[in-house]
């Protein structure tokens, strides 16, 4: 190689190795933008507050109740909401509920007009609807839905999720008005229905597997015991004294004919129980929900976003291992051009020397 061609050619290796410098450089600054990126999606992540569910202890509400009320066994007289009158001196308008239970023995007689099955149009499992006359009065007539794959009555959360007139299978473990008397009063009770006043009916599975396989014009007689509660309200006037806490201790019931006897002319003394809040406790348990599912959506983006930076990153890193490697070769060729030029200087000055 002569000395034009070789000077030639390392100004041609010189360009290269400062156009790969350049190229290192430009993938150095892309990765420097995308662990920019990377370290905000962090700090993003870290900014993230994280939903913590209800407790129910926030959710405690204070009631006073009246001690030794009487006439009810369930439970006493629960005030619900106190207003002076501002008729009277320390006189107050005071609203009272309590849980009523009635208790009574269903014996009804219904005839089979017919059974029909169909398909029910959310699951298409198989329904069979049983119409059933009332022999009493026939101008009642019920209608009762036997859907065999969805027996169960109850939600997640174990809510009662009732559609009226459909037979529903009983969980021993849920709570359910009547059933434990029902139960005392006939064992074999399996199954119940609801009626639109909300009243649960019961059925044995002897009962119910009749009713399946009955004939039209049949007349079958159901006898069993139920039981369904109701809260009664009750508005009456008295007077409310206070303890040294500030709290209501005692309440006078003014002596009033149309008050109900076991309140009427009475004085009680006023006691404090804990109830949960349910409704508002259910309400912040959706919104618990709802910003949980925001949040595992947040961290699935930030962690999607953060894979695509790694990826990218990944393949800056391939790319820089190659120039690497590129320049390593064009400077061990630019040495052995050198090489070649020295050896041509030395030999041109040798000769005019």
């Amino acid at each position: 190689m002569g000395m034009a061609a070789s000077q030639a050619r390392f100004l041609g290796l010189t360009a290269r190795k400062s156009n790969v410098e350049y190229q290192g450089q430009q993938i150095n600054q892309q990765r420097t933008t995308l662990a920019n990126e990377s370290s905000n999606l962090y700090t993003q992540m870290m900014e993230l507050t994280v939903p913590t569910p209800p407790s129910t202890s926030d959710y405690m509400k204070t009631s006073y109740v009246l001690e030794n009320s009487g006439g009810y066994d369930q439970s006493d007289y629960q005030i619900t909401n106190l207003t002076k009158t501002y008729d009277k001196s320390g006189e107050y308008l005071i609203n009272l509920t309590t849980k009523k239970e009635t208790t009574a023995v269903s014996s009804e007689t219904y005839d089979f007009s017919a059974i029909i099955n169909s398909k029910d149009p959310n699951s298409g499992a198989d329904v069979k609807t049983i119409r059933m006359t009332d022999r009493t009065d026939e101008s009642k007539t019920i209608s009762l839905n036997y859907i065999e794959n969805d027996l169960n009555a109850y939600d997640d959360k174990g809510a009662l999720s009732i559609t009226n007139n459909q037979i529903y299978q009983i969980n021993p473990d849920k709570e359910l008005d009547g059933y434990e008397q029902c139960k005392n009063d006939n064992p074999d009770i399996a199954y119940f229905y609801q009626d639109k006043s909300g009243k649960n009916h019961f059925l044995t599975e002897e009962q119910l597997t009749r009713m399946l396989s009955g004939d039209a014009d049949e007349s079958y007689t159901f006898s069993n015991t139920y039981t369904y509660s109701k809260d009664v309200s009750t508005q009456v006037k008295g007077y409310v004294e206070t303890s040294d806490t500030g709290r209501y201790s005692t309440i006078q019931i003014e002596d009033n004919e149309n008050y109900p006897n076991d309140l009427r002319g009475k004085t009680f003394s006023l006691s404090t129980v804990q109830e949960m809040d349910q409704s508002s406790y259910d309400d912040a348990y959706n919104d618990y929900e709802y910003q949980k599912a925001l949040y595992e959506k947040s961290i699935s983006d930030i962690n999607a976003q953060t894979e695509q930076i790694q990826k990218k990153d990944q393949q800056l890193e391939l790319r820089l291992d190659q120039l690497d490697t590129e320049q390593n070769a064009i400077s061990t060729e630019m040495e052995a051009v050198t090489k070649v030029i020295d050896d041509n200087v030395e030999k041109t000055f040798k000769i005019f020397a």
